[in-house]
């Protein structure tokens, strides 16, 4: 018979052991097609996993094998040629089968047109993927415990390298500009990913010889791995994290920033102007509305010569009570105002009062504990939730997606209340301790003495989103919204000039009611 030797290992360390090896296969399949008088007309090997249909050495193999040239397979065990799923394991034996092609292991053949011997394939089938599932879980108890213990596992990030012999990533020269470049070109120049990928390939393609692409970039924002921390999540819902594994080639306080710059820029800001000159001095804060929560762009109008800014929500939304919440602010009612207050907090602690509380008083303090106490009840709440959802998970309740959404949902959750907790936290702790005055407000806002007048648009905005990266809006002011040192959040009332003609705040009654009398 025509012989086709199909040989496997899942991976190269695999290979590279003498009981498993591709030369250990050969040689012994070799033997028996010998023994069997069988001629050998093509080896075929893969070093990938069995339960992955689309290898090159079998998709090699079954080309040969539907031109009429092979009689049988010859494997160590089926389960090299197969840990498919049901669909790709009945393609793959519906294609064998058409073309009168055996299985073929040492000691035994394998005929699929024969129900009974079908059946004992698809038996070894079944076993070789529960083994499959097995082994995977194994590896992955394996490598949870192995983080536990704070030791490393993985390919290593581009920017480093693996020491084998000290069993540690150490930085690699060679790609070590890469993150710094990236973070430049994101945060101070403020391009997109797009065009921070072409300007990597102006530089070089990636270490595997490939082209950047955006998803290439964002992954590398978005990973931990370049501030030293490790953090796998396994298929159990178990997230482990292990810190100072990588040297550093961004600093944790780089990587807030850029997390903070992609909330922005994902979810707030609509910019039909790259041009830096139009930025506006809010482009980088987060504004929210002051009635109905929800979040508030700051878009362009006009022309790129003279564009004007509005507040405004991104479309007209009923909310609960009927109400329709359509607010529109024209910037040049507050820009000025932002200005003033800053320069009028630098030069007087009089004027200062016009825009922040400096006062403390008992009712004050009372309100902000009942606020604590609030908080660390639903946080307390939440991680019981939590806890208990990898449960529901491994009784069947949930699927894995649903373990993951519910997950996601409560750890935001958890992690703004926890941010609020640790404010309130500090600012009570500054009451206490007296610290809670003019002094700490005007140290806070030194920086931006010369905001008017030495910085571009671009750093005007910067500097401001870094001091007040959040806000909220309402008829008659702008809430900035900062934190002190510690977390202590600091609020500053800027007023908004009244216009009549933009500011559209209005409750509404339901179209059907509206129109009815019309209609009769």
């Amino acid at each position: 018979m025509r012989c086709a030797i199909y040989i496997r290992v899942s991976t190269k360390l695999q290979s590279e052991a003498d009981k498993f090896s591709l030369s250990a296969q050969k040689t012994e399949l070799a033997t028996y097609a010998e023994q069997q008088n069988w001629k050998v007309i093509g080896e075929f090997k893969d070093v990938e996993s069995g339960g992955k249909l689309n290898k090159k050495g079998l998709n090699s193999m079954l080309d040969l094998l539907e031109d009429g040239r092979i009689d049988v397979v010859l494997c160590i065990d089926q389960d090299r040629l197969s840990r498919l799923d049901t669909v790709a394991w009945e393609y793959l034996k519906s294609t064998l089968r058409d073309n009168n092609v055996k299985i073929a292991e040492p000691g035994s053949v394998t005929d699929l047109a024969d129900e009974d011997q079908e059946f004992i394939s698809d038996i070894k089938n079944l076993i070789a993927r529960r083994e499959k599932k097995s082994i995977v879980k194994r590896m992955m108890r394996g490598k949870r415990q192995r983080m536990r213990e704070g030791k490393p596992w993985g390919r290593a990030p581009i920017g480093y390298i693996y020491d084998k012999a000290n069993e540690r990533f150490v930085i690699d020269d060679k790609w070590a500009w890469v993150i710094p470049t990236i973070d430049k070109l994101y945060l101070e120049d403020q391009l997109g990913m797009n065009a921070i990928s072409n300007h990597l390939n102006e530089i070089s393609r990636t270490p595997a010889g490939k082209l950047w692409n955006e998803t290439l970039i964002h992954r590398r924002l978005v990973s931990k791995a370049f501030h030293g921390v490790m953090e796998k999540t396994f298929s159990n819902g178990e997230v482990i994290t292990i810190e100072n594994i990588y040297p550093p080639l961004r600093t944790k306080e780089t990587y807030d920033r850029i997390q903070r710059e992609r909330e922005k820029r994902g979810k707030i800001f609509k910019v039909t102007s790259r041009r830096k000159d139009n930025l506006h001095i809010l482009r980088r804060t987060l504004i929210t509305c002051g009635y109905c929560g929800r979040k508030l762009n700051v878009q362009q109008n006009g022309n790129v010569q003279n564009p004007r800014y509005y507040i405004k929500h991104g479309r007209t939304m009923r909310i609960n009570d009927e109400s329709v919440c359509d607010i529109s602010i024209n910037t040049v009612r507050v820009d000025q105002n932002i200005i003033r207050a800053i320069k009028d907090i630098l030069s007087d602690e009089e004027l200062a009062m016009n825009y922040v509380d400096l006062q403390v008083d008992n009712e004050e303090v009372n309100e902000l504990q009942a606020s604590l106490n609030n908080i660390t009840d639903t946080l307390s709440k939440n991680q019981e939730k939590l806890d208990k959802l990898l449960d529901l998970y491994l009784d069947g309740t949930f699927s894995k997606e649903q373990l993951s959404k519910r997950q996601a949902v409560l750890e935001s959750e958890v992690q703004q209340l926890q941010g609020l907790k640790e404010g309130i936290e500090s600012k009570l702790d500054m009451y206490r301790k007296q610290e809670w005055n003019y002094e700490m407000l005007y140290e806070y806002l030194e920086i931006a003495e010369s905001i008017e007048k030495e910085l571009t648009p671009l750093e005007q905005a910067n500097l401001l989103g870094e001091l007040f990266p959040y806000a909220k809006a309402y008829e008659e002011k702008l809430v900035l919204i900062g934190s002190l040192e510690g977390g202590a959040p600091v609020e500053l009332e800027i007023p908004i000039d009244p216009d009549p003609n933009t500011w559209h705040f209005t409750k509404k009654r339901s179209y059907k009611e509206q129109y009815r009398g019309k209609i009769r």
